[in-house]
C-alpha cells in the first residue's frame, strides 16, 4: 500500500512541478504595482508543488505496516465513501451548470451548504455559517480586490448579484 501512495504522490508532484516550469511563460509585462496574468498561477502551483513535495516526503519516511492496517480497517466503509464521491460529483455538476443562470453567488452559497452535507457535516453552526463565509470571502477577494468578473445570473439573479458587485 506504501507503495502506491508514493508513486501516486510521485506522479502528483512531477505532474505540478511540469506544470509549474510551463506557468513561468505566462509572464506579461506590466506597469510598476500591476500584478500580471500569470502571478495567481504561479503561486497556485508553487504553492501545490510544495505541498505535493512535502507530502511525498512525509509518505517516503512514513512506515509501510501502520499504513496497511489502516486501509484494512477502512474495507467495509467503501459505500460510504463511494456515496460521497458521487455526490460530491453531483454537486460540482449543478454548480458548474447553476451557476450562469442562477450567478455566482447564489450558486456558491448553495454549492457549499450541500457540499459539506454531502460530506457528513451535520453541525447545525457549521451548516450556517459556512456557506456565507466561505462566498462572502470569495466575493470579496475575487470580486472586490482582484477584480474578477463573476458570473451574475440572468433576470432577478442578475438584479440580486448587482447589489453586491
Amino acid at each position: 500500500m506504501k507503495r502506491t501512495h508514493l508513486i501516486a504522490n510521485g506522479v502528483v508532484f512531477v505532474f505540478f512541478l511540469f506544470m509549474l516550469i510551463h506557468a513561468f511563460g505566462l509572464h506579461e509585462i506590466r506597469r510598476f504595482g500591476e500584478v500580471g496574468s500569470g502571478f495567481w498561477p504561479l503561486v497556485v502551483l508553487s504553492s501545490a508543488t510544495i505541498l505535493s513535495f512535502i507530502l511525498l516526503i512525509r509518505e517516503w519516511r512514513s512506515k509501510g505496516g501502520e499504513k496497511e492496517e489502516r486501509s484494512e480497517g477502512n474495507e467495509g466503509d467503501s459505500g460510504g465513501n463511494r456515496i460521497k464521491v458521487f455526490g460530491s460529483i453531483l454537486c460540482l455538476l449543478f454548480y458548474v451548470i447553476g451557476m450562469p443562470f442562477v450567478g455566482f453567488i447564489l450558486s456558491t452559497f448553495i454549492f457549499i451548504l450541500f457540499f459539506i452535507f454531502v460530506l457528513g457535516e451535520r453541525r447545525k453552526w457549521i451548516l450556517a455559517l459556512s456557506p456565507p463565509l466561505v462566498t462572502g470571502l470569495i466575493v470579496l477577494v475575487f470580486g472586490k480586490l482582484i477584480l474578477m468578473p463573476l458570473p451574475k445570473g440572468v433576470g432577478i439573479f442578475a438584479d440580486f448579484s448587482r447589489l453586491f458587485y
